[in-house]
């Protein structure tokens, strides 16, 4: 929900969001949320995860959030031995990846 918060939040209005799911070949399915939106900077991306950081502190105050969205999915992803990767451009969008494992059962 932080991600696609995010996605609504930073995609101005006529913008568009998109969402996708789909199995890789190394054991995960990857979920995608791409969006329109005013995007990263290249500089900032690998600060996301940071807890507190805001890569727009002009935005900050008018759309609100703690800076902790990102820290929370970084957090979890981890303990769930999966990932997140950003990837954005600035005027662009912004496209987030989740790459949950898939937990098999060893055929008998």
């Amino acid at each position: 929900m932080n991600i696609l918060d995010n996605a609504v939040k930073f995609t101005p209005s006529g913008g568009k969001i998109s969402i996708s799911a789909v199995q890789d070949d190394s054991g995960f399915v990857v979920v995608k949320v791409t969006d329109t939106g005013i995007g990263i900077q290249k500089s900032e991306i690998p600060r996301l995860g940071e807890r507190f950081y805001r890569a727009d502190k002009t935005r900050s105050r008018e759309l609100g959030g703690t800076g902790l969205g990102l820290s929370i999915v970084k957090h979890l992803m981890k303990a769930h031995n999966g990932s997140i990767d950003i990837e954005s451009q600035v005027g662009k969008g912004t496209t987030v990846s989740l790459s949950f494992p898939i937990n098999r059962v060893p055929k008998a």
